[in-house]
């Protein structure tokens, strides 16, 4: 049974995907950060780097965001110069200062500003509008050749002029009817966008992506979703009048509305906090006693398979294919679920056979089919690693729930025990040079008391003696390896 469950409140919109009876994805936007994704920028030029082939375009957020020249090229055939298959160089198509509009292709992450491009892209449930490039494609996962000769023909006749589309897989099996309609409301959507763009100021957006609830509906919610629960009257509404413009009646049916008779979250009812609060921990249980580490860097995530409990009950071999076999059936959710992306690599536990390794890799890509997200795995390496790569797309869902530690700065330790001791005797002795202090009172944690007191102390104490100074120890009641010195005349 595939369902969905939307939580709408004042603060944030959540969606929960639940396939089997597991949650696979969770949509998150909260009304102080919003999506970008998608949004269109009137932008402007604030940095060309020949030497990158790019420039930083100023669109109003904290950070540049980052234009390649590829990105560009279409742009600069079709408004700039009209140049056919131009490849000049960035540096002679834009100059600093100049007003260009962008539209946002991966949100900032990290100390990473936002990606953008000039290849606008407006979606639709059964295809995505392409304003600016007359190109026409067909989604991959539409296989049989009549049903693709169908669709092309029918977009041949509706798309506009110097227009293209991409027609999605929802697309199959539909009549002109579902297609001619949303194609005039994108189309006006662009028309309306184009209009804003003269009199728009730097940094001002002039198209946004839909909302959770919309991409919800658009993206996800088809004829293979048995139910879809919102806990919110007026956004089932919305729902319903949203299926009555562009979907199947037949939807409409499976939409219902949750009431919390005392205040129950849904996402509580449908266990689905319990989910993501486990998809915030880097480990990963199998149900075999096997579990994955999930470990995520700035260049690409890395996913270990470890046997663990799981001990077998034939021999080593069987144990070892039957663990990655269940790790490349969990992986696919675990990374839709996390919503990971970019370069990833699994340590699968090494195999022998070659027919092993090929039943492992079959798996993983048969579950790797259901991710609405692209992706593709490239092979074994040579040390026995699959590499694959997902797209990115918005935010990896522990950017909602968590922030870098403070005090270790997200490297995961903290300095020793010893060598903040060190520290404090280097301060000790600096401070001991003052002439108008007589006393040096130290408010340090329990653990550092003790530690410092058995080895530390009785030097700490005649070195001060020597310089005619008092030393005083005082716990300041915390649990970790804090200290403060306060001079005293």
């Amino acid at each position: 049974m595939k369902r969905i469950v939307i939580n709408i409140d004042k603060f944030q919109s959540r969606a929960a995907i639940i396939e089997d009876g597991k949650v696979t994805e969770i949509l998150i936007e909260r009304a102080e950060e919003g999506r970008i994704n998608g949004s269109i920028y009137k932008g402007k030029v604030a940095n060309v780097l020949p030497g990158m082939e790019s420039a930083f375009v100023n669109i109003g957020l904290e950070k540049n965001a980052f234009l390649y020249v590829n990105d560009l090229r279409e742009f600069e055939e079709k408004y700039l110069d009209g140049i056919y298959n131009s490849s000049r160089p960035i540096e002679d198509i834009l100059n600093v200062g100049d007003e260009v509009v962008v539209q946002v292709l991966n949100e900032p992450r990290g100390t990473k500003g936002a990606r953008v491009t000039t290849h606008y892209t407006l979606p639709g449930k059964y295809l995505v509008l392409m304003p600016n490039n007359d190109h026409i494609a067909i989604s991959k996962k539409i296989k049989d050749e009549d049903e693709r000769n169908r669709l092309e023909e029918i977009f041949e006749d509706i798309t506009p002029e110097d227009m293209g589309v991409i027609i999605r897989t929802a697309a199959k099996g539909k009549t002109i009817f579902h297609f001619e309609r949303e194609m005039e409301y994108l189309v006006k959507k662009w028309e309306d966008i184009e209009k804003k763009t003269s009199n728009a100021k730097v940094g001002e957006i002039l198209y946004k992506d839909n909302g959770v609830v919309t991409t919800v509906l658009r993206d996800i919610f088809t004829n293979d979703v048995d139910e879809l629960v919102v806990d919110n009257l007026e956004v089932y509404w919305e729902i319903l009048d949203y299926i009555n413009a562009f979907s199947e009646m037949t939807l409409k049916t499976k939409i219902k509305l949750y009431k919390p008779e005392n205040g129950e979250d849904i996402f509580d009812i449908y266990n689905i906090n319990p989910e993501i609060e486990n998809a915030l921990k880097p480990e990963v249980p199998l149900e075999c006693g096997g579990y994955l580490v999930i470990e995520k860097t700035e260049a690409l995530v890395s996913i270990d398979v470890n046997t663990g409990k799981n001990t077998g009950s034939y021999n080593l071999e069987k144990t070892v294919v039957n663990t990655n076999i269940e790790a490349a059936k969990e992986i696919p959710r675990q990374l839709r679920l996390r919503n990971l992306g970019g370069i990833i690599i699994i340590d699968f536990i090494d195999m022998k056979l070659d027919e092993d390794k090929k039943k492992v890799l079959d798996t993983l890509e048969e579950n790797l089919s259901k991710d609405r997200i692209k992706n593709n795995i490239v092979h074994f390496t040579d040390l026995g690693l699959v590499e694959m790569t997902r797209k990115r797309t918005g935010k990896p869902l522990f950017r909602y729930f968590q922030d870098v530690c403070p005090v270790c700065s997200g490297t995961g330790k903290v300095q020793s025990k010893e060598s903040v001791i060190h520290d404090m005797l280097k301060e000790i002795k600096s401070c001991s040079q003052d002439r108008d202090i007589s006393t040096i009172k130290i408010v340090l944690s329990k653990k550092l008391k003790a530690a410092f007191h058995e080895t530390y102390y009785e030097f700490a104490v005649e070195y001060l003696k020597n310089r005619k100074k008092k030393i005083i120890l005082e716990d300041n009641g915390q649990d970790d390896y804090s200290f403060a010195l306060i001079l005293m005349k």
